[in-house]
């Protein structure tokens, strides 16, 4: 699912973690992390994500960052048409998990889908108060390919307590349905089996950010976003239904979406450590707006809390709101049913995709670490997950996130 699969793009020099393993010095020369993540939704999707991650210094002014990501993804979600109880549908379950029909008390169509990524980052200090990092990455799924290089300048200012950040990147994907390897007619009937090439999207990342150390114990940073993204920007498996004025489903059309989309995010980060319990506070506030009519709000808070020897825990709070796209419907209605007047009624953009809609979610849960004397770093992670829908079909998502990771250094 598009929703969960983290795309590999701009990669930034951030001061600022979760942990307090970003405000200690790396003494070692080189660092290995891996993780396994299994995500859950209740009675659909299934996630199981492993990444391992290898850095090391290689000069006395260069560091190579190399990370692998291998994701096993099935289940079931919902295909944007509305619950049908006719029976007289079917439609193609997204990424060639088989047929759904939609005289089945659900919408929901299967999926079974495989991806790996691979990205390689080089970082260079230049000076002493002037680094670039390189990024280049891949990824690979059964129905998407991606391919992304980015480039990002730090410069310091004032003894180090002032960082100015510049990033470009851009990526190019290939989007596509499985077995077929075509994207459908967009806004065409289901039934007509209408397709088309493989679709293409190329995206542009820029990013501007500043870190300020306000004094010995907090550190700030503000990021300003901005992204343009061109090209196929529908998803081949999502559907909508054509309704009459009972909101009884008599015909299934493809969704179309705009054929560009223009981001900006507007973030503001804070870490501080507290004296004398050197419990670690970490809030940030995210601004998303983009032209298609969505404007999110995302606030986050953490706080890390030693329990004595080398172990710690960090509770955290997410609150997320989000409007929805210009073009989202639940449905179409046209009444009486006339299934050769629905082309000409049809707006220029449709998607019942749930993902476009407005909604709210609250995400909490906890990580356990433990350091030892060894270089050792195991945490271990649980978020608690609940999504309210305004208008879509299925209207609450519940989820969970269990998480492993172990790094040593070097």
């Amino acid at each position: 699912m598009k929703s969960i699969r983290q795309q590999l793009g701009l990669t930034t020099c951030a001061l600022l973690s979760q942990s307090t393993s970003a405000l200690e010095a790396v003494d070692n020369a080189w660092e290995i992390d891996s993780t396994i993540l299994h995500y859950n939704e209740d009675g659909r999707i299934s996630v199981t994500k492993a990444v391992a991650t290898v850095k090391g210094v290689i000069s006395d002014d260069d560091s190579v960052t190399l990370k692998t990501v291998y994701d096993t993804m099935s289940g079931a979600t919902p295909s944007g048409t509305v619950i049908n109880k006719t029976g007289n549908i079917s439609f193609t379950g997204a990424s060639g998990g088989g047929v759904a029909t939609s005289g089945k008390v659900d919408s929901l169509a299967k999926f079974d889908d495989t991806r790996i990524g691979l990205s390689l980052d080089w970082d260079h200090q230049a000076s002493r108060v002037l680094s670039y990092l390189f990024n280049g990455a891949i990824s690979v799924e059964n129905d998407y390919r991606s391919f992304s290089l980015g480039a990002t300048l730090r410069r310091e200012f004032n003894h180090k307590t002032l960082a100015l950040t510049a990033g470009l990147a851009g990526t190019y994907d290939q989007i596509f349905r499985v077995g077929s390897g075509d994207t459908p007619g967009q806004l065409t009937r289901v039934t007509d089996a209408i397709s088309l090439d493989e679709g293409e999207k190329t995206t542009v990342d820029g990013m501007l950010g500043l870190t300020y150390v306000i004094n010995r114990r907090t550190v700030s940073q503000f990021n300003l976003g901005v992204s343009l993204s061109q090209g196929y920007m529908t998803d081949p498996y999502k559907l909508v239904s054509i309704v009459d004025a009972n909101n009884i489903e008599y015909d299934q059309y493809t969704e179309k979406r705009p054929g560009s989309r223009l981001r900006y995010t507007l973030s503001a980060h804070i870490n501080h450590q507290a004296y004398p319990s050197n419990r670690i506070y970490h809030g940030s506030y995210r601004l998303y707006a983009d032209d298609w009519g969505i404007t999110s709000h995302t606030l986050k808070g953490t706080i890390n809390i030693a329990l004595g020897g080398s172990s710690y825990i960090e509770p955290n709070v997410r609150l997320y709101h989000q409007s929805a796209a210009d073009f989202y419907r639940n449905s179409f209605e046209l009444d009486p049913p006339n299934p050769v007047l629905v082309p000409t009624a049809l707006p220029e953009y449709l998607s019942a995709d749930y993902r476009l809609d407005a909604s709210n979610a609250i995400t909490v849960g906890a990580t356990y670490g433990i350091r030892s004397a060894a270089n050792t770093h195991l945490r271990l992670r649980l978020q608690l997950i609940h999504w309210a829908y305004a208008h879509s079909e299925y209207d609450t998502l519940n989820a969970y996130v269990l998480q492993a990771s172990y790094g040593k250094k070097f």
